[in-house]
């Protein structure tokens, strides 16, 4: 299974095409369930792109079920980053290289571009490396430059394996159970001061933990995914 903490030593074109290909069986045996598409349509009346907002230990089930969309998704050039862009890139995603911590700006503007030229973006906002659950500013950053709304969206999964990486990466066995959920969309005013951008930002990752803890609790799993705000 391709995950961004394995590194493999051998060609990435032929390691990207196998994931790709396992992803699609795997995700073919899954039992997908939506959630919250009402809310997707909100956020469409609200602008015509969105920027879909997730965590990074989520991101398996994401590259399944958004596959095909032509979703421009940012990969950092760390050679984890780079195969997983090389994957989702074969499941119809567009590769942007570069994060928060690396070419951050440039990065950014790539995304800002797409967003003006008519592709969503999906960003994983507690990536690239963590702390788990934690929202950084980039969603806000391309709201307020571009008028286009964040869309929070996470996912959970019963049966699955939990990796021991840093950011708890989800792996749903074959035929899990798997729910799929949007949360409630907003915009960030062009205007927006840092202290109402800060509020955004809190608020986007209050929404995704307590609607990932609800997926993870209505599947059985008594405390979810262990939220990081639990923890401290």
């Amino acid at each position: 299974m391709i995950c961004p903490s394995m590194r493999l030593r051998v060609s990435p074109t032929v390691v990207s095409f196998i994931g790709a290909v396992v992803i699609r069986i795997l995700g073919a045996t899954w039992r997908i369930e939506w959630r919250g598409l009402d809310r997707l349509d909100r956020a469409r009346s609200l602008s015509k792109q969105v920027i879909f907002s997730f965590l990074h230990g989520r991101l398996l089930v994401y590259t399944y079920a958004h596959r095909g969309r032509g979703i421009q998704a940012l990969a950092s050039e760390h050679p984890d980053g780079e195969l997983m862009g090389r994957t989702v890139a074969r499941l119809g995603f567009g590769h942007l290289r570069g994060s928060t911590t690396k070419r951050g700006a440039a990065a950014f503007r790539d995304l800002a571009s797409v967003l003006r030229s008519g592709f969503d973006a999906a960003l994983t906002i507690d990536g690239p490396k963590g702390p788990r659950g934690v929202v950084q500013q980039g969603a806000i950053e391309l709201s307020r430059m571009t008028g286009s709304a964040v869309i929070p969206v996470t996912n959970a999964a019963r049966p699955r394996m939990m990796l021991g990486s840093w950011d708890r990466f989800q792996i749903p066995w074959p035929f899990a159970k798997v729910v799929v959920a949007y949360g409630e969309p907003f915009l960030v005013p062009g205007g927006a001061e840092r202290e109402e951008r800060e509020r955004y930002r809190l608020d986007l990752e209050r929404r995704l933990g307590e609607l990932t803890t609800e997926l993870d609790r209505g599947l059985g799993y008594d405390r979810g995914d262990v939220w990081p705000h639990e923890d401290r």
